[in-house]
Formats: C-alpha cells, structure tokens, sequence
C-alpha cells in the first residue's frame, strides 16, 4: 500500500533546521530508565547508540534522560539537549 503524505501533514510533521549540521546533535532516546539508549548524530551525518557507562567515539556517557545525554570527553562534561 503506497499512499502520498498530503502537503498539509508533510508540513505540520516537518521542521526546518531542527538538526544543527555539523555538530553533535541528541536525535532520540530509547529504552526504559535502567536500559537507556542515546541516539546521536555525528557531524559526519553517521548516528550512533551509546548506553549509560558506554565509551565511544563520542565519549563517555555519564547521564541519560528522557530529553539529555551528558558525555564526558577529554576531561570536560557536554549536554546534549534533545532539538525542541
């Protein structure tokens, strides 16, 4: 089944320049409290998971909640928000 999306609803569904390009950017959250996932875009364009303790290349995932990611990476915190 193939269906359009009306123009209306492509609209509303749809912000311009919500994602900052080229920047560490929270994309979602997932999970229940005790199996957090972060969603992270790259500025490469690349996502990548990171759970709570989890070291990768975009640090090391110190907090996770519903709206935020908190890294540490190289000595120094970064929050992540979620794009309102």
């Amino acid at each position: 089944m193939t269906e359009k999306t009306s123009t209306h609803v492509a609209q509303q569904a749809t912000q311009k320049a919500a994602l900052t390009r080229g920047a560490l950017t929270l994309i979602g959250v997932a999970g229940g409290e005790d199996t957090r996932r972060a969603l992270i875009l790259l500025a490469s364009g690349r996502v990548v998971t990171a759970k709570m303790g989890e070291r990768s290349t975009v640090g090391t995932v110190v907090g996770i909640n519903e709206t935020s990611v908190v890294l540490m990476r190289g000595g120094k915190e970064l929050t992540l928000e979620m794009p309102s």
